[in-house]
């Protein structure tokens, strides 16, 4: 055991983290360790030691210098998941911009000092392309996004989480571009657009669209287009670029772009035989605006109407070997998943999945 190289994730009980995670010791190859806010936590801890108990865990936090040193040293390949992502839009851009930048810089940093990590895996998103999901400033509807495309984050309708992705991306790239001799190591990225999936821990905010849906917290739904990617073929394109894909490429992970009513379509017929009243009605733009006003979920997506974006992801299938998971199974098994660990309430009528009539 102590020959297997060993492997750092990054925000291991995040969203992505933790399915890396659980990616990579399904391969039995591979010594893992996780970086967490407060390691001696154990409250906080608890569940991420019971599902995974042979992992490692080190405290190390993006907005300070202490434990990344520690993290890195011995490892072979480092997964850099971590990054902040807001449910609420921030009183200040630095807010996003900064612990992205910064917490990235520190991984890089620790990773040269160790002098044996040979590549690094980092997540980064579609946010660095297209804007997210709006798109670009200039490019035409129906534009396909390529690797080529580079978000412009002094753009005024570029939000913060949006420019804090895409200069830690860019800083990253310049950082290991100016590595020499023997400090220098391979560097990809992993580029997902909105991520579904099921869940380990606690859900990822982009799971809040699917959650509004199930739990009725609106009348109706509002005409969203929503690029997405299932996590566990996040997860998978994490592993395969760790050893197989090119080093410098940025591999998208993007299934399709639909409309929040098909996905709502595609929940009422699943769910609503068991009791729940997912929305099926199309939500006046003036009640979106209004709606906006007040809640902060629907203002940070008041942007992504009627934008639809698409993506060319031929290499990833190509290089990595993932094939996306289809948007009806991606959706339904986060809604059960969201069933199972309590975030969507269990309706007197449910029934599961294998006890359906």
């Amino acid at each position: 055991m102590s020959e297997l190289p060993r492997v750092l994730v990054t925000g291991a009980s995040g969203y992505i983290g933790s399915n890396v995670v659980a990616a990579l010791l399904a391969e039995k190859k591979y010594r893992v360790r996780g970086t967490v806010r407060d390691a001696t936590n154990e409250t906080r801890t608890k569940p991420l030691r019971d599902t995974f108990p042979e992992i490692e865990l080190f405290s190390a936090d993006l907005n300070k210098d202490d434990g990344w040193k520690e993290a890195v040293a011995g490892c072979t390949y480092v997964h850099h998941t971590a990054s902040p992502f807001p449910s609420r839009l921030p009183s200040h851009p630095d807010e996003l911009i900064r612990p992205a930048v910064d917490g990235t810089r520190r991984v890089l940093e620790a990773c040269v000092e160790a002098g044996t990590v040979k590549r690094v895996v980092m997540t980064s998103s579609i946010a660095t392309m297209s804007t997210g999901f709006v798109g670009n400033e200039g490019k035409p509807r129906g534009h396909v996004y390529t690797k080529e495309d580079w978000t412009d984050p002094e753009w005024s309708r570029c939000p913060p989480y949006e420019a804090g992705k895409t200069y830690a991306e860019k800083m990253a790239r310049e950082f290991v571009e100016k590595l020499e001799g023997e400090k220098k190591f391979e560097f990809v990225t992993i580029h997902p657009a909105g991520v579904f999936g099921p869940i380990i821990f606690e859900p990822s905010t982009s799971l809040g669209l699917l959650a509004v849906l199930m739990k009725s917290e609106f009348p109706s739904v509002p005409d969203l287009m929503i690029p997405f990617t299932d996590v566990r073929d996040v997860s998978k394109a994490h592993v395969a670029a760790m050893t197989k894909g090119v080093s410098g490429e940025r591999y998208i992970l993007w299934t399709d772009t639909l409309s929040m009513r098909a996905f709502a379509r595609i929940l009422a017929d699943e769910f609503n035989p068991q009791g729940y009243r997912v929305p099926l009605r199309n939500m006046w733009k003036t009640t979106l605006w209004f709606a906006q006003l007040v809640d902060s979920r629907v203002k940070m997506a008041y942007s992504w109407i009627r934008s639809y974006v698409k993506y060319e992801n031929s290499q990833t299938k190509e290089d990595l070997g993932v094939e996306p998971t289809t948007a009806k199974e991606s959706a339904i098994d986060t809604a059960y998943s969201l069933i199972e660990h309590q975030v969507v309430p269990k309706m007197a009528g449910f029934k599961g999945r294998e006890n359906k009539d």
